[in-house]
C-alpha cells in the first residue's frame, strides 16, 4: 500500500506544480522530459524480462528459461485482446464518461486524469507486483504520473489533483487482492507473471517514443493467461 500512497502523492505534487506554473512552463519541455522517461521505462522493462528469463547454471554459463511460455502468453493474449477489442472499448468508455459526467473544468480534469492514471498495464501489473513485495514498477509509474500530472494540470486545472483518490482506491484494491491471494503465488508464478508484465512495461516505454502507439490494453489478457495457467497447475497438483 505504501507504493500506491507514493503514487497518489506524486500526482498531487505534480498537479500542484502544473497549477503553479501553468502559464510559465511550455508543454514542449514536458514532452521532452516524458520521452527521456520513456527511454528509462523501456530499459527498465527489458531488464525486468531478462532478470526473469536468465539464470546462471551449475556449469557457470548463462541459461534462459520460460521462452515458450513468454511467446505463447504474449501472442495468444494479444490475439484475444485484439479479438475482444479491449483498447477500443476502453477508449470508447473513457470518451463516454467524459461526455456524460463532464459538467465543468473540475470534472474534465478529474475524469480525464483518472482514466489516464488508472487504466493501463502498469497500474494492474505494478499493483500485483507491489503485493508480492516488489514496488519498483509502481515507483516508476509514480515518476511518470507525476510528470504527466504537471502537463494535465497546466491544461485541465485543479481536478487533476483529485485523481489521486482514484489511484488510491483502484491500485490499493488490486494490491489488497494480491495480498489476499498470496498463498497462491508460487515463486515460479511470480517469475513468469513478472516476465510477461515487464514486456508490457517495455511496450509502454516504446509508446513514449513512437508516433504509432502499441495498443497495450489489448495485451492485458497475457497476464490473465498466466494466472489461469497456474490456477490449473495448482488444481492438478
Amino acid at each position: 500500500m505504501i507504493a500506491t500512497l507514493v503514487n497518489s502523492l506524486a500526482v498531487i505534487i505534480g498537479a500542484s506544480i502544473g497549477l503553479l506554473f501553468r502559464k510559465v512552463i511550455k508543454k514542449e519541455y514536458f514532452d521532452s522530459v516524458l520521452k527521456s522517461v520513456g527511454i528509462l521505462v523501456l530499459i527498465f522493462g527489458i531488464i525486468g524480462v531478462l532478470k526473469s528469463m536468465l539464470y546462471i547454471g551449475q556449469d557457470g554459463l548463462i541459461n534462459s528459461q520460460y521462452e515458450l511460455m513468454l511467446l505463447i502468453t504474449i501472442a495468444l493474449g494479444t490475439f484475444l485482446g485484439e479479438m475482444l477489442k479491449i483498447d477500443k472499448h476502453i477508449t470508447t468508455f473513457g470518451n463516454y464518461l467524459e461526455k456524460k459526467i463532464n459538467r465543468g473544468a473540475f470534472s474534465e480534469g478529474f475524469i480525464s486524469s483518472s482514466l489516464i492514471f488508472c487504466i493501463g498495464a502498469m497500474a494492474i501489473f505494478g499493483s500485483i507486483e507491489a503485493a508480492t513485495g516488489n514496488p519498483e514498477v509502481i515507483y516508476l509509474k509514480s515518476l511518470i504520473d507525476g510528470i504527466t500530472a504537471i502537463v494535465l494540470a497546466s491544461t485541465l486545472g485543479y481536478g487533476v489533483i483529485f485523481s489521486s483518490i482514484s489511484i488510491l482506491i483502484y491500485q490499493g484494491s488490486i494490491t489488497l487482492l494480491g495480498i489476499t491471494l498470496g498463498d497462491f503465488m508460487s515463486l515460479e508464478f511470480k517469475t513468469v507473471f513478472s516476465m510477461v508484465g515487464y514486456v508490457l512495461v517495455a511496450c509502454i516505454g516504446l509508446n513514449f517514443l513512437r508516433n504509432e502507439k502499441i495498443k497495450i490494453a489489448n495485451m492485458l489478457p497475457s497476464l490473465i493467461l498466466v494466472i489461469i495457467y497456474y490456477i490449473f497447475l495448482n488444481l492438478l497438483g
